[in-house]
């Protein structure tokens, strides 16, 4: 008696073993999980870049701060009449080449005492609709206007517009409507008792 197996189409019998064998092949299972973890991982790799980046310039902005409110704290700004364009500039050098510095502002406060800075509000470089506070200080203006003299409570503010983070939209990290970020460093400090000129 002809078996039952026998009278079907050779395609159908060889089915089962077509996907018993195709069950079996691990030969592209590495590029299948690859495919799978791909995504997160490069989306991983890019943001930590971007962190690394973003403290990068937050501290090459507070390194150039640092050494320029020196420049007021010792009283060689005021006698080396420097302008706010000056200060601006030696600020920018200090941070380094990769620092704009046609996307940095800075804004110098001066006090007789520590009580007058703490009743005074805070310098910000954005108000509450994310929009940049404009420096209206003159470029061309002596920093020993906005300074004050020897001895006084001084507060140096530098705003610096960074664009990059703009360009991932989904990291998420920039404080501006448009993905911008928008670094603040700010150092308060009591001039010395320098001669005035």
């Amino acid at each position: 008696m002809p078996s039952v197996e026998a009278d079907k189409p050779h395609s159908s019998r060889n089915m089962p073993n077509l996907f018993r064998r195709w069950r079996n092949d691990r030969s592209g299972s590495t590029a299948v999980e690859f495919a799978i973890v791909a995504a997160p991982f490069f989306m991983f790799v890019f943001a930590l870049i971007g962190i690394s980046y973003y403290y990068f310039v937050i501290n090459s902005v507070e390194k150039g701060m640092d050494q320029s409110s020196r420049l007021i704290r010792t009283g060689q700004a005021v006698s080396d009449k420097m302008t706010v364009d000056q200060f601006k500039k030696k600020i920018c050098d200090g941070a380094g080449d990769w620092i704009k510095c046609e996307n940095l502002q800075v804004f110098v406060k001066h006090y007789a005492n520590w009580a007058g800075l703490v009743s005074d509000a805070p310098q910000e470089c954005l108000d509450s609709n994310q929009v940049i506070i404009q420096n209206t200080t003159p470029g061309n203006q002596l920093i020993a206007i906005e300074s004050g003299n020897a001895s006084d409570v001084v507060i140096v503010t530098a705003c610096y517009l960074w664009k990059f983070t703009a360009n991932f939209p989904f990291l998420k990290i920039g404080n501006m409507k448009n993905g911008s970020m928008m670094v603040q460093s700010a150092t308060a400090f009591r001039s010395e008792p320098y001669p005035e000129s």
